[in-house]
């Protein structure tokens, strides 16, 4: 006679009992305090490059961080060397030096002879206003045809753009490197100069009270035996 196995039925899975969850709250000035003063966002969260160039297009919504302080404003000399390891990670600025050529005020006009050979910077503009072109435009600031340009009467002549060795750049960036590290050597010195006059301040000051006490209770001293 033979004995049935009879399966054994699994054993359900312990259910730990749910965790209790913090409440949570709203308040009216919780919006306030967010728009204003950045509160209850992650400190470690990245930084806004958009913010640092000065056109974020989330402006308080940006979940990045907006960062004013002026380490973050800093240009970096190895962008322009095209040397930049950390990428789009890094925290200072990558802008090319190009872009802040002042604006061509014969290209704002309607053209430029010299073209792409102008020393300064064409910025282009989606559409012109066809009537302003020809004279007169009876829409004026409301023109929806486009952008009215400026027609100043004393235009300087425009230049042609002098392309730079490889040379000249790397004598530059050599320049831009030195004159930076002269100006952090100048504020670790002065951070020195400062804590270091601060505190023989402080003890020079003890100390000539200190003396000054003595002298004048030994004279008060000596004035009585008199």
């Amino acid at each position: 006679m033979t004995e049935v196995m009879t399966p054994v039925a699994a054993r359900a899975p312990e259910q730990k009992p749910p965790e209790a969850q913090q409440p949570q709250y709203t308040f009216k000035f919780s919006e306030f305090l967010r728009r204003e003063y950045r509160f209850g966002l992650n400190p470690d969260r990245p930084t806004c490059k958009a913010y640092l160039q000065g056109h974020c297009p989330d402006g308080n919504r940006c979940p990045n961080k907006h960062n004013v302080s002026s380490s973050y404003n800093k240009l970096t000399v190895f962008f322009h060397s095209l040397t930049c390891s950390n990428g789009d990670d890094c925290l200072y600025l990558h802008i090319d030096p190009e872009a802040k050529r002042p604006s061509c005020p014969h290209y704002d006009r309607g053209f430029c002879p010299l073209g792409p050979h102008c020393a300064l910077k064409h910025n282009k503009k989606e559409k012109l206003c066809p009537f302003y072109l020809c004279g007169f435009c009876p829409e004026g600031k409301g023109c929806k045809y486009g952008a009215h340009p400026r027609f100043p009467t004393d235009l300087k002549k425009p230049e042609v753009r002098v392309e730079k060795s490889p040379e000249e750049l790397e004598a530059e960036r050599i320049e831009r490197e030195r004159e930076m590290m002269r100006r952090e050597e100048e504020e670790r010195e002065r951070d020195d100069r400062n804590g270091h006059q601060g505190g023989r301040g402080f003890r020079g000051n003890w100390d000539r009270k200190k003396r000054g006490g003595r002298r004048g209770r030994g004279g008060r001293g000596r004035g009585g035996d008199f």
